[in-house]
């Protein structure tokens, strides 16, 4: 300490001062978080691995802070969402909670149980995580080719025709309403009709 140059201890940076895209870089790097963010209550378990959409700090300093860093918060992180009650419940009073910040997003993913032919209603049947992105915030969602099996138990062989037709229903309930997306209702009924589907052409 005693070598820093004198320069330092009379210098003083204040964040607003800084130009606003300078702020966004630094708020981007502030907000991006390190583990997955989910929309309803975790396990004790599960927060080893993930991390609740609670509001950063950083976005409660200040009015001008919060206005320009909650839009950041959103864009830069990938929300989850359950499809299956009684998360689906949580995920959805977050989205109601939280509704004018959908439209900021950029990412987002679905958690969808996998259905077995003997039982749609074993939790311990696992899960597929099914990710959404778009370009900007204007844009039209499209589905993720890359999709993940979240859960410890072992992944079905044939679960790829599963995450086909999960492709291919979300792809269609998309180009049938673009901006089903852009509030808590229609993203319910997104849900609600992607899991009824799906049950459905399991149990067929």
């Amino acid at each position: 300490m005693a070598s820093r140059p004198s320069f330092w201890a009379s210098a003083h940076f204040r964040l607003l001062d800084l130009p606003a895209e300078i702020r966004e870089y630094i708020f981007e790097f502030a907000l991006v978080s390190e583990k997955p963010v989910v929309t309803f209550r975790l396990d004790n378990y599960q927060r080893e691995s993930y991390r609740e959409a609670t509001q950063p700090a950083l976005t409660r300093v200040s009015r001008q802070i919060r206005q320009e860093s909650l839009q950041v918060f959103y864009r830069v992180n990938c929300l989850i969402f359950h499809t299956e009650e009684p998360r689906f419940h949580e995920s959805l009073k977050w989205a109601r909670q939280h509704e004018r910040m959908l439209a900021k997003m950029l990412r987002m993913s679905f958690w969808v149980r996998h259905v077995t032919l003997t039982n749609d209603r074993d939790a311990s049947n696992g899960a597929m995580c099914i990710s959404l992105g778009r370009g900007h915030a204007e844009g039209e969602w499209s589905v993720d080719e890359a999709w993940q099996w979240i859960t410890v138990t072992r992944k079905p062989a044939a679960i790829q025709s599963d995450v086909g037709f999960i492709f291919t229903t979300l792809r269609a309930l998309l180009r049938d309403d673009p901006a089903c997306l852009r509030g808590a209702d229609g993203m319910s009924a997104l849900i609600k009709d992607l899991r009824s589907m799906y049950i459905k052409e399991k149990m067929s």
